[in-house]
């Protein structure tokens, strides 16, 4: 278990199914790049400091101050014989089947395109709009429905210093082969009901500011070596289209700040080498789909991970130290609640659905509450395997069977001084698995008082037989390891490699009870508010078990409801469509 409770960085050649503070990331400097790509990001730091200073200057007209179209600069209105394109000397620049070379300006500028146009360079930006002399620099593009702007370069494909506007009906493709194929020195709005595919060889679309996408049509980003769609702040789905984003080599999702994902939105994210999704502060994912399939981690969210009637998909596979964990958070906590479904899944030596630890006495986080849910949480050594190998390591010759894996389906875990971990599972389906164990709960302390626990309530569990939440507690190297597993029997154990503790594990909300089938001379009245069931009737099975098998404690407030008489108005209510089965009917997105 010596992985277990270790507390690896990211990139120790240690894997470790918990992770300790991350370290830096590695896309800064030569771990993660080419010079050329080095240099550009000092670039792109001049660039960023000039945003700010350009911010001190005063905005006269907001308007371009001049636009090269093509190669050719322009300081009054202009346009050419064809009419693919005009200027009327301020802000707006009209393209109607446009095929040319790079434009570019300094200031404000409207794109407003018809038809098909191509913008083509090498060696510079097909569409750059930078700050000009009064004026802070602001892109925006916008098509009719029909309309289509496909922009390619060799650098980025469609740049600004400062903020980028896409809307409209029409259709934006954005190439890049060498660099970002959309980047903003400020923040990047996408909106309206049209379409935006962005591909890029190094981001797909980033910004250094906030990235909403507020789109009823569909985005996709595809990113060679680093994020599909990368912002430094926070990046915000909404508006109920679709977001598909890709990285060969880096994030799929990737933000400084939050990301909050709603409004029906079906949002799907992979990574062939890194995390599929990750946030440098929250996950939020709310009335919503999000279909995640990334190495090493699935959903890698720093301060916390919020599923409210969402519906996730997510898989890990392992790591290059042989780690996986699908959904993780390091300094906050996992909520599941409202109707959610979710299927996580990570295959790895060490590895587990979901997992939060916290080891900061000023920081939130090593809970988990699931709420009103269907869940299944699985983590696998091999996916299609028998499990893990036993071994040898006695030096006697005596041979040990002590698996090689750590696998975990839901594990959370704290250290001395803070708010024990806490597991929590309220009228809800949950189906865990671990080639280590279903279920575990661990707080470490240097007095052994301090143990995490799991807290099960309107809810039995159902497999294994004889089920229940039992205790586990060891002393290593000083400090002491208390904490609580599903498994069986009564004794206290000090390893999860053995029968007792539980390695798959069903918990679900006890059956609504059904009248007996009348007898053939009798007839009994349905049951309701003015004919209720007779007092002194027994039971369903189900409901015996609820109150025999599962162990249950107080109610947490950051589950739900925290009064008795709304938990059993809840039960009344939501109960017979848990258990037939209604919320585990919904399709993976």
């Amino acid at each position: 278990m010596a992985a277990l409770f270790t507390t690896p960085k990211r990139n120790d050649t240690t894997a470790g199914t918990h992770v300790a503070e991350p370290d830096v990331r590695r896309r800064i400097g030569l771990a993660h790049g080419s010079w050329r790509r080095v240099t550009r990001r000092i670039v792109a730091g001049a660039v960023c400091a000039l945003t700010v200073s350009s911010l001190l200057m005063p905005s006269v007209s907001l308007a371009a101050e001049w636009v090269k179209v093509g190669g050719n600069k322009y300081n009054t209105a202009a346009s050419d014989e064809a009419g693919t394109w005009s200027w009327d000397g301020a802000d707006d620049l009209k393209l109607n089947n446009y095929n040319g070379g790079e434009i570019q300006a300094a200031g404000k500028l409207n794109v407003n395109y018809s038809g098909t146009n191509i913008v083509t360079a090498e060696w510079i930006e097909s569409i750059n709009v930078s700050h000009g002399t009064n004026e802070n620099a602001e892109l925006n593009i916008q098509g009719d429905a029909g309309s289509t702007l496909s922009v390619t370069s060799t650098e980025d494909a469609i740049l600004s210093t400062g903020n980028i506007n896409i809307d409209g009906a029409g259709s934006v493709n954005a190439t890049s082969t060498g660099f970002d194929a959309i980047n903003a020195g400020g923040d990047l709005a996408i909106k309206g009901s049209g379409n935006v595919n962005a591909t890029g060889a190094s981001d797909g679309i980033r910004a250094n500011g906030n990235i909403t996408i507020d789109d009823s049509g569909a985005v996709t980003a595809r990113a060679t070596e680093d994020k599909g769609i990368g912002t430094d702040k926070n990046l915000t789905i909404k508006g109920g289209g679709t977001v598909e984003a890709s990285s060969a080599d880096g994030e799929a999702l990737w933000s400084g700040g939050n990301i909050n994902i709603s409004d029906g939105n079906q949002v799907k994210a992979s990574s062939e080498k890194d995390a599929a999704v990750e946030a440098k502060g929250s996950l939020a994912a709310t009335n919503a789909s999000l279909n995640v399939n990334g190495v090493e981690y699935g959903v890698y969210a720093h301060k916390g991970i919020t599923l409210d009637h969402a519906n996730v998909t997510v898989r890990a596979g392992k790591g290059r130290y042989g780690g996986a964990i699908a959904l993780f958070t390091y300094q906050d906590d996992i909520v599941v609640k409202n109707g959610s479904t979710v299927d996580a899944f990570a295959e790895g030596e060490v590895s587990a659905a979901f997992s939060t630890r916290n080891d900061r006495p000023n920081e939130k986080g090593g809970h988990i509450y699931i709420s009103d849910s269907v869940v299944k949480a699985i983590a696998r050594y091999v996916e299609n395997g028998d499990g893990p190998t036993p071994y040898s390591e006695n030096q006697d010759g005596e041979t040990r069977r002590e698996p090689q894996g750590e696998n975990i389906g839901i594990v959370a875990q704290t250290s001395e001084g803070i708010m024990p971990a806490t597991i929590s599972i309220v009228r809800s389906k949950v189906t865990a698995e671990g080639d280590t164990a279903a279920i575990f709960a661990l707080a470490m302390s240097a007095d052994g008082k301090t143990i995490g626990t799991i807290k099960i309530e309107n809810a039995a569990i159902q497999t294994p037989e004889g089920g229940k939440v039992i205790d586990y507690r060891k002393l290593r190297d000083g400090i002491y390891e208390a904490g609580q597993a599903i498994g069986t029997g009564d004794a206290t154990v000090d390893s999860l490699y053995i029968k007792a503790v539980a390695k798959s594990t069903t918990i679900a909300p006890p059956e609504v009870a059904k009248p007996e089938d009348p007898k053939p001379d009798e007839t009994k009245p349905a049951e309701s508010k003015q004919n209720p069931k007779p007092e002194g009737s027994k039971p369903t099975k189900a409901v015996a078990a609820s109150t025999t098998k599962a162990k249950t404690t107080g109610v947490l407030a950051a589950t739900g409801d925290t009064s008795g008489a709304a938990i059993v108005a809840t039960v009344l209510a939501g109960t017979a469509a848990i258990a037939a089965g209604t919320m585990a009917s919904r399709k993976r997105s």
